[in-house]
């Protein structure tokens, strides 16, 4: 009699787990088929890869304006993904703005992305901005979104950027004026 009683207990828990999984399966199903298409449209050929689309983002500046990056097709664009406590940024950043000062009537542009997430406050990029007389957009990631999704996991991180809004090429480390200016004119060719 014990017997019985546990093979029916055994076979009522296997009826109530397969029975489970069908009532979990039919939920997933529905579930899916009420989900919403996603209104970001993502472009062909979006990529970190020479010769693919940046891809996109919007981020508020340190002084409150919107940036999306799609707004500056037609430009040649330096994408710096930076920190002020790194001192090879703080290296960078005189030649980032002397650069920026000679060529931004060239329809070349510089955003320089602050890594928020890692800043103690924002007080503290106003003054390093002050500090360096930059004069550039310095749009704030501050969840660090876009510097995760632009693999800046080392900074200096940039990215070159054509008016087609196609990457030109990468570099990790300081750069100075004279290789932006050679990744720059590369562009031309």
């Amino acid at each position: 009699m014990k017997r019985g009683i546990t093979l029916r207990i055994k076979s009522i828990v296997i009826f109530l787990l397969f029975a489970g999984l069908i009532g979990l399966a039919f939920y997933t199903a529905m579930d899916k088929k009420e989900e919403k298409p996603t209104e970001v449209k993502k472009e062909e050929n979006t990529g970190l890869e020479r010769g693919s689309i940046a891809p996109n983002f919007s981020l508020k500046t340190l002084d409150g304006k919107q940036v999306d990056l799609k707004d500056y097709r037609g430009k040649k664009i330096i994408v710096n993904f930076w920190a002020t406590w790194c001192p090879p940024c703080r290296e960078e950043m005189p030649e980032m703005e002397r650069f920026y000062k000679d060529y931004k009537n060239q329809d070349v542009e510089i955003l320089a992305v602050n890594l928020e997430y890692s800043e103690p406050n924002t007080e503290k990029v106003s003054k390093f901005v002050q500090e360096y007389k930059l004069s550039f957009p310095i749009p704030l990631d501050e969840k660090n979104t876009i510097g995760k999704q632009y693999r800046a996991v080392s900074i200096p991180t940039s990215y070159f950027i054509d008016e087609k809004g196609m990457v030109s090429t990468s570099h990790i480390g300081p750069m100075d004026y004279k290789f932006m200016k050679n990744e720059i004119n590369k562009m031309n060719r």
